[in-house]
């Protein structure tokens, strides 16, 4: 998606790994709306924060599932009027110590959806 284009000279695999995901979940870089940022081993970048909801104009569920299946931990963060930041570290484990791995879709469901109670 994009071809090497659009990667900055300063980014590495990692950071170009991030910035590909999110222009996907986007519908691509022309659409991302926001400068790449580095951000420690990640990156950062600030968006206009109409779309962002988990049905309709469902971005945020987009970002979250594909964030999930390629090992990418995503924080939001404030910015500025109208705008949301979104900083991103890709991983590389589903295991091993917190700051290293990244679960799951499915394990993220797990541990976040109420256990069924028995009456």
């Amino acid at each position: 998606m994009g071809g090497d284009y659009n990667r900055k000279p300063w980014m590495s695999d990692d950071q170009w790994a991030c910035a590909q995901m999110f222009a996907s979940v986007v519908g691509g870089f022309h659409r991302v709306g926001g400068e790449f940022k580095a951000c420690g081993a990640g990156i950062e970048v600030s968006v206009y924060s109409s779309g962002w909801a988990t049905f309709d104009f469902s971005l945020l569920t987009g970002l979250v599932v594909r964030a999930h299946d390629e090992m990418i931990r995503v924080e939001v963060r404030p910015s500025g009027p109208r705008r949301i930041k979104f900083a991103m570290w890709k991983r590389h484990g589903r295991t091993g110590p917190m700051s290293e791995r990244h679960p799951t879709m499915e394990e993220a469901i797990a541990m976040h959806r109420p256990r069924q109670r028995t009456p």
